[in-house]
Formats: structure tokens, C-alpha cells, sequence
């Protein structure tokens, strides 16, 4: 039944909501507007109540992709609650799931399934080093945009490898119940998984499973995308349950010829019920796909990818041809006149031209910056500067002089400031004094007269941070090296923002919490403290201090450009 407008609210918190995309009895996902990214989001709302395990599954999927800062994976952008309801907000990719491509193509050519197959495996990877087990891996959960683009979504049942998982979740040792695959939000408590995509040993106990469990269902998965059915069928008998406990399924090959026999082997070896004779990570797996796609162009296949999704009916997917072989000895001379202009380019590059044939006309200029001494051995701070002809009109870049500061090694390690320095890069020299002989026109007499110098004239761009500086440079013949002191001496004014909550339970206690910084001898109350009172380049310390808890005392070394602090401070019970 189609939710009606007067039940879909117009903000949720600080995002406008824009429309329903789907309702349930566990909650219902919104499409949302994003206030400060101006970007479409999606919003899930869970509203399931006396039911600790599903919220706290919820709230776990959002710490859980909260870490998974990959390209392949969906991006969270926010986790809150508000009144009753969870919320955990996501990016919006727009398009289509795997399984609905599937619904209208059926099945996919080898190697756009090893394309969309590839990035998932790419996701895997990283979930997998976190110790991550997706534990629900099925062709809802794979989103592919407009633009090709393939991500890894729903982690709302995934587990640690390392046992951290919600109690109680998964007592049951008996099989999982036969029920429909679930989009969105995940069902837990009776299912932990997808039933046709599930290995043996996720059916007998979900709780145990490790990375195995996710190459067995990628490789359903692969089997699905190729053949356009699954091994096993979803209605799950005690007569199917044996033949996936025995591997009993029909070869990818037999259902179609087409599958690559490399292609084929994979699949079965990622089907083994034994997850001891399946692949043991993902890697080899990556291996043996991108050494497949190697003999095709990438970029056609993106394109056929993008046209199926944004296809309204089926659409007819072109033969990709394998690149053509090129022999030996084109590949030899190719090589030669690589290795020749790389050469020279290199020698370009090194300024070793510039200094000598070239250097009448060219000048080298090189860069220095002291910046304050950071607390940390290695700054992240970026410095880069950028090279700008001073025309009085587009101002052109100079093209190949951007450099990054690097900082100069064997400096005391006590000094307030550190200095940085550009590699040496070359501008076109302006003219130089000369003495020219001039003939009067009238009388004939010859003259000697003085010609100035006029320099060239180029700016001089630096990105430091948050901070850019410009500075005009006059260039000669003499070579430059400009030593810039602006923020050598440079200090912010530090923001304070504080939270506290429970350590044990993770009830939040900010608003029951009085927070102080130290301000010479005294702690002073933070919300009272003028901003401009407290700078950046030293230790702060701050303490938190709640009724009926112990008191939490922080301390923190900013370096000069960090000038917002964000304290989240977890206090235990007295």
C-alpha cells in the first residue's frame, strides 16, 4: 500500500527529506538532502522498539562503516537518534542494485560480471583487513550508479572475525529458516544471512563464520551473474541442505560454454563446502579476475555497464574483442623510444637543459618557508607552491613549476620553527642591463646608451592549509632562492567542542557534564572561555566531570594550524 504525502515528514533532524523509497515494520528509508554537502543522502530509520538486538545491530552497521573509508564501499555520513527512532545516513547511489539488473538483463556477459565482481571483491578486501565479515553478501547488496560506479552496501549483520558480535544473535545451531531475501534494512534474529548465498557452515552456525563464509556466497553470486540462475535454489529442504553440505550443484560450463575455463575452476573453487579447500582471502581471487580483464578495454565495458543501468528495458550488450597481440619486436621498439623520451624527459625534469644550454634564457628559482615546529614527526599538513606569469591580465600558470615544500633534513629538533624547501624549478629570465650603440639619423654620429633591466614578472602562489599566500617575483639572469617568513611565527585561536557519555553503556551525558580547560594555574569552564583566550602550538587540557562519575582529565598537544579540538570523553561510574 503506497505510503500517502501527509505521512512522509519534510525534515528528519537537520536533512530535509525528499521522498519515501521503501517502509517496513522495522522502519522505513528516506531520500534526503544533506544541509551542509548540499548532496543527495540516503537516510534509514529504524523505529523497532523492545528489541535490543536489531538496535543494537543498527547502531554497529554505523561504527562499522564509519571505518570503511574504501571507493567500493557506501559512504556514512551520520548516525543519530532522535526521539525514539535510530537513524544512520548514507550515500545516495543512483541507480540500480545488482539484483535488479539482474531481474532485467537476466544474466551478464563474462566481463562485465567480472567488472562489477572485481570492485566487490576490491570491497571485501579492505572490509576483510579490518577484520570485517560481511556475512550478507547477495546482489541486493552490490549498488551500481548511472556512471559505472560499483559499491558495497547493508553491513547490518556483519561480524568480527575476531568473536565481537551482539549476544544471543546466533544461538541457534539449527538451519536458518527459509525465508525471502530482505532489502535495506537486514532481519536479525531469525536469519543472519540470505539463504541461497549462505555456505554450509553460515546455515549451521552464523556466529563462527569467517571471510570464507563471504568468498562462498561472492562465488553464488559470480555463478548467478553468469548463468542467470543460482546453485541452490532459495527454497531451502533438508534434500538441498545435503546436496550444499556435499557441493552438489550443476558446473557453471555445463549451463554456458562461454564461461572461460579459468573462470569456471574459480568459481567451484570458491564453492567447495569445505572452507579449508576454498580460497583462503580474497587476493588470489583478485589475481586471477584482473589478469582476465587485462586482455579487454576497461573502458568499454564501464560503458556498457553505465547503458544497462540507465536502460530502461534490456539492453543488448556488444561483443568485447581481446586487445590484439603485438610482437616482439614492435614491442621492443616501442620500448626503446620510451625508454629515450623518458630519458630525456627526465634530464628535462632535472633542470639538467636549463642549466646549461638553456640557462641564458631560463632562471632557476628555489623556495624556502619556515613554518612553527609541529608536535608530530611527520606534519600532514600539505605546502605547495604554484607559479603564475604576472601579466596583468589571465595570469597563466607557468607550466610544470608547481613543487611541494619538503621539510630540510639535520635541523634542531628544539627550534621553535622548521624550515621547508621546493626542488628547484625554471621561469624564463627577464632581459638584462646592456649597452647598445645608436646612429643619429641627422648627423650620422654613433652613441653608446644603456639599456635597464627589465625583469620578468611572475607571482608566487603557496598553499599552506588552510592558509594561501601570494608574493610578487621579479626575476633576472641571477638565480633565485626566496625564503618566505609569514607564518613562521604563526598561532590560531582554538574552538572547544565536548561530549561525554557513558563508558559502559554509552548513555550520553553531555548535558549533565562540566567541562573546564586549564588556563594558566586555574580550570575555567569551557563554555566561558573567549575563544581568542586559548592558541594553538601546545598542550590543553581539559576536564570533564559528571555527577556520580569519576572525573576524566585529557591531554592534548595541537599543533599551530589544528585549531578546532573535539573532545568525546567516556567516563566510569564511581
Amino acid at each position: 500500500m503506497p505510503v500517502q504525502n501527509e505521512d512522509i515528514p519534510q525534515t528528519i533532524g537537520k536533512y530535509k527529506i525528499q521522498g519515501l523509497i521503501a517502509k517496513g515494520g522495522m522502519g522505513a528509508v528516506y531520500k534526503a538532502i544533506h544541509p551542509s554537502l548540499k548532496r543527495t543522502v540516503i537516510l534509514k530509520k529504524l523505529t523497532i522498539r523492545n528489541n535490543s538486538t536489531i538496535r543494537e545491530r543498527f547502531k554497529r552497521e554505523a561504527q562499522i562503516l564509519l571505518d570503511m573509508q574504501c571507493p567500493q564501499i557506501v559512504h556514512l555520513f551520520d548516525y543519530f537518534v532522535e526521539g525514539s527512532s535510530h537513524y544512520i545516513v548514507e550515500e545516495c547511489v543512483e541507480g540500480l542494485s545488482l539484483a535488479q539488473v539482474l531481474e532485467k538483463q537476466r544474466s551478464l556477459d563474462t566481463q562485465i560480471s567480472l567488472v562489477i565482481f572485481l570492485e566487490a571483491l576490491k570491497a571485501l578486501k579492505f572490509a576483510h583487513k579490518k577484520g570485517i565479515v560481511h556475512r550478507d553478501i547477495k546482489p541486493g547488496n552490490i549498488l551500481i550508479s548511472k556512471g559505472a560506479s560499483i559499491k558495497l552496501a547493508d553491513f547490518g549483520i556483519a561480524s568480527s572475525e575476531s568473536g565481537d558480535d551482539i549476544k544471543d544473535s546466533a544461538k541457534s545451531k539449527t538451519p536458518v529458516k527459509n525465508q525471502p531475501a530482505q532489502e535495506g534494512l537486514t532481519q536479525v534474529g531469525t536469519a543472519l544471512g540470505t539463504p541461497a548465498y549462505m555456505s554450509p557452515e553460515q546455515i549451521t552456525d552464523s556466529r563462527s563464520v569467517d571471510k570464507r563464509a563471504d568468498i562462498y556466497s561472492m562465488g553464488v553470486m559470480l555463478y548467478e551473474m553468469l548463468t542467470g540462475v543460482k546453485p541452490f535454489p532459495s527454497t531451502l529442504s533438508q534434500e538441498m541442505l545435503d546436496k550444499i553440505n556435499k557441493g552438489k550443484y550443476i558446473k557453471p560450463r555445463e549451463l554456458d560454454k562461454s564461461i572461460p575455463v579459468e573462470i569456471d575452476f574459480m568459481i567451484r573453487k570458491m564453492l567447495r563446502a569445505n572452507p579449508a579447500k576454498r580460497y583462503q582471502s580474497v587476493d588470489p581471487i583478485i589475481k586471477i579476475v584482473t589478469k582476465y580483464l587485462s586482455h579487454f578495454d576497461s573502458y568499454e565495458i564501464r560503458v556498457a555497464l553505465a547503458k544497462i543501468v540507465s536502460s530502461k528495458k534490456p539492453y543488448e550488450v556488444p561483443k568485447f574483442e581481446r586487445k590484439k597481440s603485438v610482437s616482439k619486436i614492435a614491442v621492443l621498439s616501442v620500448a626503446a623510444v620510451l625508454v629515450a623520451v623518458f630519458g630525456i624527459r627526465a634530464l628535462w625534469n632535472a633542470g639538467a637543459f636549463h642549466y646549461t644550454i638553456l640557462r641564458p634564457w631560463y632562471t632557476p628559482v628555489t623556495l624556502e618557508m619556515n613554518l612553527p615546529t609541529t608536535g608530530s614527526n611527520v606534519s600532514d599538513l600539505p605546502v605547495q607552491s604554484f607559479c603564475f606569469v604576472d601579466d596583468n591580465d589571465k595570469i597563466p600558470e607557468v607550466k610544470g613549476s608547481s613543487r611541494i615544500f619538503v621539510k630540510v633534513k639535520n635541523q634542531d629538533a628544539g627550534a621553535k620553527k622548521t624550515l621547508y624547501r621546493t626542488k628547484t624549478f625554471f621561469v624564463r629570465s627577464g632581459r638584462p642591463e646592456s649597452i647598445q650603440t645608436i646612429k643619429d639619423p641627422n648627423t650620422g654620429k654613433k652613441s653608446k646608451v644603456v639599456v635597464p633591466a627589465y625583469p620578468a614578472k611572475y607571482r608566487i602562489k603557496i598553499a599552506v592549509g588552510p592558509y594561501i599566500l601570494w608574493r610578487s617575483l621579479p626575476v633576472e639572469k641571477t638565480a633565485v632562492n626566496l625564503r618566505i617568513e609569514s607564518l613562521a611565527n604563526e598561532k590560531r585561536f582554538l574552538q572547544i567542542q565536548t561530549y561525554s557519555f557513558d563508558l559502559k553503556t554509552e548513555k550520553n551525558l553531555t548535558s549533565k557534564t562540566n567541562f573546564y580547560v586549564l588556563v594558566g594555574n586555574k580550570w575555567l569552564p569551557a563554555d566561558r572561555i573567549p575563544r581568542d583566550r586559548i592558541t594553538t602550538g601546545g598542550v590543553v587540557h581539559v576536564k570533564a566531570v559528571s555527577p556520580g562519575y569519576k572525573e576524566a582529565v585529557f591531554g592534548l598537544l595541537l599543533d599551530w594550524y589544528q585549531d578546532t579540538l573535539i573532545v568525546n570523553a567516556g567516563l566510569e561510574k564511581e
